[in-house]
């Protein structure tokens, strides 16, 4: 496969576990031979945020006369919030933690603009700790008016707790079945149930013509990630791929990595997809490279554009195309709304972590403060939902793809990241842009059966 890259030797996501992340003040982003300064919080340009706006979004926090005590969790002067993660989890300590850190930044910089209409933002912290979900839930529903910018691996919500006492959910993600249907929940990148965007399979059917149709995917055995690799087997069948291997792996202390390698060179697994986490990936790399022996591509979902995997395993990583909705980190200079978030981080919480999903939970925040304005001493669930799902092409002041907020429509927009030593880039062929940066290509939507 020929690489066209656009890349940058600045690798601004935050590693795992690490309480702060810096960032060179002039990193450069290159094409070819060209190369332009990336600015980072210090380089004295006027952003959005200064006037409380994000990106192209204008005046998203702002001093007002919205009063009332409208719903629960709204009063004259304030507005009760809560941000659910599994950032607790002992097992994987700061989990999704960058969605909280998004959080406090965000409601930090509102605040400081006027609030909502001035209604101050009070933020609570929703910790699950990865089984206690619905006991977080149950707590919001006493003093929350909504949960945003969250998400949590076990979100199944039994007893649908949420729904029962009426508090909106504009959410970061959801991963479970009950959770992708839910009530009185606009996810603003929606994750359907039966519809799934599959451009990595199809750009990998169109750059390698004569044929890969050898298809293995491994998944962490856990329920969430079983109804993800369920689906992901359902497209490759779907598109006419042979389903030569399939195993799921531990979540955690799996030591049979060379097994699996040894497995996929047998059946001549050609195309892997690989389900779980990043750190798993990379136990899988080095096992490969040990057997000198790698997939002719491996497919990955957005949650591997990670800065320790690049930094672990970038340079045996083999040919991977990352599938991702939102504007690289490495092209900031390029994308106003892309900087503001890493301003807002710098600014308002700069020992947060920077990631990916951090960056998917302020677009929850900006659909939320945007939706509660409209409402203004109107403030109801309702009102907030009606307007949040009322955003067509929503794209989080140009964070990430045009999407249409809700629980049905997922975008069918994408791009391909691509790996080596040097980290990630854009792979430009592959992706083969319609709209910006992604390829928006309708076909690129299809519908499943599983789940």
């Amino acid at each position: 496969m020929n690489h066209s890259r656009i890349r940058s030797s600045l690798l601004v996501l935050a590693l795992i576990g690490a309480a702060a992340c810096s960032r060179s003040d002039s990193p450069t982003t290159s094409s070819g031979d060209t190369s332009t300064t990336v600015r980072g919080s210090s380089g004295g340009d006027a952003t959005a945020l200064d006037a409380g706006g994000f990106g192209d979004l204008e005046a998203v926090c702002s001093d007002g006369d919205a009063s009332g005590a409208t719903a629960s969790g709204v009063t004259d002067t304030e507005i009760h919030v809560g941000t659910v993660t599994d950032k607790g989890f002992t097992g994987a300590p700061g989990l999704n933690k960058e969605m909280y850190d998004a959080a406090v930044a965000f409601t930090k910089w509102c605040n400081d603009h006027g609030g909502i209409l001035g209604r101050q933002l009070v933020l609570d912290d929703l910790d699950a700790a990865l089984t206690e979900y619905e006991a977080r839930v149950t707590e919001a529903c006493a003093t929350d008016f909504a949960l945003v910018g969250g998400g949590a691996v076990f979100d199944e919500d039994p007893n649908g707790v949420r729904v029962a006492c009426g508090m909106p959910n504009i959410a970061g993600y959801v991963v479970s079945a009950p959770a992708r249907d839910a009530g009185l929940q606009v996810q603003p990148l929606p994750n359907p149930l039966r519809r799934i965007n599959v451009g990595r399979y199809l750009a990998t059917a169109r750059e390698f013509p004569e044929g890969i149709k050898r298809f293995g995917i491994m998944a962490s055995n856990i329920p969430a990630v079983t109804l993800v690799r369920d689906q992901l087997v359902e497209t490759a069948t779907s598109l006419g791929y042979e389903v030569a291997y399939q195993i799921d792996y531990a979540p955690s202390g799996e030591s049979g990595w060379a097994n699996f390698v040894a497995d996929m060179q047998a059946k001549d697994v050609q195309v892997l997809e690989f389900v779980g986490q990043p750190a798993s990936l990379t136990a899988l790399n080095r096992a490969m490279d040990t057997a000198g022996w790698n997939p002719d591509v491996v497919l990955l979902s957005g949650n591997f554009y990670d800065d320790t995997y690049a930094t672990e395993s970038g340079a045996e990583a083999g040919n991977v195309i990352v599938q991702s909705q939102f504007h690289p980190f490495e092209l900031a200079s390029d994308n106003k709304a892309t900087q503001d978030y890493l301003d807002l981080m710098a600014d308002y919480n700069p020992s947060g972590k920077i990631a990916l999903l951090g960056v998917q939970g302020v677009s929850s925040w900006l659909l939320f403060a945007r939706s509660a304005a409209a409402c203004g001493s109107d403030l109801t669930a309702a009102c907030l939902l009606e307007h949040a799902a009322a955003s067509p092409k929503w794209t989080g002041g140009g964070l990430h793809a045009p999407q249409t907020p809700g629980n049905t429509e997922p975008s069918p927009c994408w791009l391909a990241l691509e790996l080596d030593a040097a980290g990630f880039g854009v792979n430009a062929e592959v992706t083969r842009a319609s709209e910006g940066i992604y390829n928006c290509d309708a076909e690129n939507i299809i519908e499943l059966t599983a789940g």
